[in-house]
C-alpha cells in the first residue's frame, strides 16, 4: 500500500479549502464530512477475474444460494494514510489538485519519472489515443455527419432508427417525444491556450419529453435527467445485438479486446446505454443525453477534460431558457432556432424550476461530479495557469446524482495495480502543463456532503474507482442514496442482463425518490460493512470471470 507523508496542519486547511471550491480569499477552510465507518473486514480468499483485469484478486469467501462458498473478488485501495495520520481527512487533504501538481513537478525534475509518465500522458491527451471518438456512421452512412461544419438536423439519427432488425432497441418507442437539440459551448482551456481554437462548439443530442413522475403529494410532475456518457460512448452509433466486447485467449484464458468499429458495429455499449434512457423516460422523465466534446455527433477536438464538461451542464440548461446558442429539430421536422426555440422544452418550468438529476457514466460520472461540486459546494478552475474559485450556482431544483462506474471520490481510490500505479502523476501533470482536469482530484468528494441524494452503480472490481471508494462517497451523501454492484469490471455492458436490468431497475426506483425528496429509497439491500455490500450482489458472474472447477476456489481459466 503506498503513502504519503502529510502536510502541515495550516497547509491541509487551505488544500480542503481548496478542494471544496473555495479560495484562501473566501475566508476560513470550509470543514469536510470525514467518514467514520469503521475499517472493513479483511479478505480472506483470492480469486481470477478475466475482464477486465486478467489478474487475480482478493475477496471474501461467501455463501451461494445452492449452499456451496465461493471466493468472490474485489479490488482494493492503493492509497492508504500513513501511521500517525490522526486528524483531517487523508483522502481530501493528499489528494487536492495542488498536491497532484505538486507530485508532477517533482516527477519532471526526475528524468526517468517524467519519460515514464509524460509517455502515458501522451495516450490521454486530444485527440485521444485510447481511443476511437469518431464511428457513428461507420456501419450505415446514414448517420455519418460532419461534426465541426454546419449540420442539418435531420441527418441526425433518431430513436426510429434502432426500431429495425436486427436493433429491436426499446428507445424506438420514444420517437414521436423525441427532439434533436444543437447547443453552443465555447472552447475548453487546452483548446485555447494549446490549440488557440476560438470558435465555438457544439454539442448535439436528444430531449425526450416524458409523461411526469409521482411528486410525492399525490400528483405528477415533470422532472429532467440529464445523463452523461462513458469515454467513447456515442448516442446513435450502431451496436449489433449479437456483438462481444472481448474474446478469451485460448491459450492464456485471458480476454483480449474487441477494437471497434468493425462490420456491424460502430462503438460497444450503446444498446446498454439507450436502454438506460429509455427506462428513465418510460418511468415519466423528459431524458437529455448528448455526446461529448469531441465525441460522435458533437463538434469539439479535446474530449477529456471533465471539469469543462461539468460546466457545460449549465450553459446547456441555460440554453433551453434564452435560445442562446440552441437549435431544436421537433418530432414534427420543424428546425426552431434561438427566441423561437427558446422555453419549448422543460415543461415550460425554465431550468432553474423543473426538477433535474444528473446522471454519468464512467467518464460521464467525472463530468457528473463536477456539475454537482459547482453547483452545491463551487469550484475552481483547476485547468487554467492560475486557478481561480467561485461560490456555489446553487440551483436548488437539482435533486440529486446518478453515479454508474463512477470516478466521483476521487484520485485517492485508485485500485492496486502496477497499470494503475502512475496514474496520479500524469492527471497532475495533463492539469498543470496542458490545462485538462481528467480524472476529478479531491474536491468532489470534500464536498459531496452538501448534495441532496445520490445513486451509485459498481463493479466489484471496477479498475477506475474501488469500492472503498464508492462506500467513502455513499458515506457523505445526507439523502436518498443507494449503491447497487455486480460481480463485473469497469464496463456495465459486459455484466449479465439480468444485472443490467437490475441497475436500471434500481436507478429508476432512486430518481422517483430523489425528485419528490425522499430520504429513503425502498427496496435498496441493506449491509453495513464492506463484506456485506460484496455479499449483496446475486449469483451471477461477468462471464469470464466466473468460476470454473471448483467454486470455492475460483481457478484460472
Amino acid at each position: 500500500m503506498r503513502t504519503f507523508s502529510r502536510t502541515g496542519i495550516a497547509a491541509a486547511a487551505v488544500l480542503a479549502s481548496l478542494a471544496v471550491g473555495g479560495c484562501a480569499s473566501h475566508g476560513d477552510a470550509v470543514p469536510v464530512s470525514v467518514s467514520a465507518r469503521p475499517e472493513p473486514p479483511a479478505t480472506d480468499c483470492r480469486a481470477w477475474v478475466g475482464a477486465d483485469r486478467n489478474h487475480e484478486l482478493p475477496g471474501y469467501r461467501l455463501l451461494q444460494t445452492n449452499g456451496r462458498t465461493v471466493c468472490v473478488p474485489l479490488g482494493v485501495n492503493a492509497y492508504r494514510p500513513p501511521a500517525g495520520y490522526a486528524a483531517g481527512d487523508y483522502y481530501v487533504e493528499e489528494f487536492t489538485d495542488a498536491r497532484l501538481k505538486e507530485r508532477w513537478r517533482a516527477c519532471k525534475a526526475d528524468a526517468a519519472c517524467f519519460a515514464r509518465i509524460d509517455a502515458q500522458m501522451q495516450r490521454w491527451l486530444p485527440p485521444n489515443k485510447a481511443r476511437s471518438t469518431r464511428s457513428t456512421g461507420t456501419v450505415d452512412p446514414s448517420g455519418r455527419i460532419d461534426p465541426e461544419g454546419p449540420v442539418d438536423l435531420r441527418q441526425i439519427r433518431r430513436p426510429a432508427f434502432f426500431a429495425r432488425a436486427p436493433y429491436s432497441e426499446g428507445i424506438a418507442r420514444a420517437d414521436a417525444s423525441t427532439f434533436v437539440v444543437e447547443f453552443t459551448v465555447p472552447r475548453d482551456t487546452f483548446e485555447r491556450i494549446d490549440l488557440k481554437m476560438t470558435d465555438p462548439v457544439k454539442l448535439r443530442g436528444w430531449y425526450i419529453e416524458g409523461r411526469g413522475v409521482d411528486d410525492g403529494k399525490g400528483g405528477k410532475t415533470r422532472a429532467l435527467v440529464v445523463m452523461a456518457p462513458g469515454g467513447g460512448g456515442q448516442l446513435t452509433a450502431i451496436q449489433h445485438p449479437d456483438e462481444k466486447a472481448y474474446r478469451i485467449d485460448p491459450a492464456t484464458g485471458k480476454t483480449v479486446d474487441f477494437r471497434f468499429p468493425n462490420a456491424t458495429t460502430e462503438t460497444m455499449g450503446q444498446r446498454w446505454w439507450r436502454a438506460n434512457l429509455d427506462a428513465l423516460n418510460h418511468a415519466g422523465f423528459d431524458v437529455l443525453a448528448y455526446d461529448r466534446r469531441g465525441e460522435g455527433i458533437s463538434g469539439g477536438f479535446s474530449d477529456t477534460n471533465t471539469l469543462e464538461q461539468g460546466e457545460d451542464v449549465f450553459r446547456v440548461l441555460a440554453q433551453f431558457d434564452s435560445g442562446n446558442g440552441l437549435r431544436v429539430l421537433t418530432p414534427d421536422g420543424r428546425v426552431l432556432e434561438g427566441r423561437d426555440a427558446a422555453g419549448k422544452l422543460l415543461g415550460g418550468m425554465g431550468s432553474t424550476r423543473i426538477p433535474i438529476l444528473l446522471g454519468g457514466y464512467s467518464r460521464g460520472s467525472m463530468s457528473t461530479a463536477w456539475a454537482m461540486a459547482k453547483n452545491f459546494s463551487g469550484s475552481c478552475s483547476y485547468d487554467m495557469p492560475v486557478p481561480e474559485c467561485v461560490p456555489p450556482k446553487g440551483l436548488s431544483n437539482i435533486k440529486g446524482a446518478i453515479l454508474l462506474s463512477s470516478f466521483a471520490s476521487g484520485a485517492g481510490y485508485v485500485p492496486s495495480s502496477p497499470d494503475l500505479a502512475d496514474r496520479n502523476l500524469f492527471l497532475g501533470g495533463m492539469a498543470a502543463d496542458h490545462h485538462i482536469v481528467f480524472y476529478p482530484n479531491s474536491a468532489p468528494l470534500a464536498g459531496m456532503h452538501t448534495w441532496p441524494a445520490a445513486f451509485f452503480g459498481k463493479g466489484l472490481w471496477d479498475r477506475a474507482e474501488t469500492l472503498q471508494g464508492t462506500v467513502a462517497a455513499y458515506d457523505r451523501i445526507r439523502g436518498a442514496r443507494e449503491i447497487v454492484v455486480a460481480r463485473g469490471p469497469h464496463s456495465i455492458e459486459t455484466w449479465p442482463e439480468t444485472d443490467r436490468q437490475y441497475l436500471r431497475e434500481r436507478m429508476v426506483a432512486f430518481a422517483k425518490v430523489a425528485i419528490a425528496g425522499g430520504i429513503s429509497v425502498p427496496g435498496a439491500k441493506p449491509w453495513s460493512n464492506l463484506k456485506e455490500l460484496v455479499a449483496t450482489t446475486p449469483d451471477s458472474w461477468e462471464p469470464s470471470s466466473k468460476p470454473r472447477g471448483d467454486p470455492a476456489a475460483n481457478s484460472r481459466p
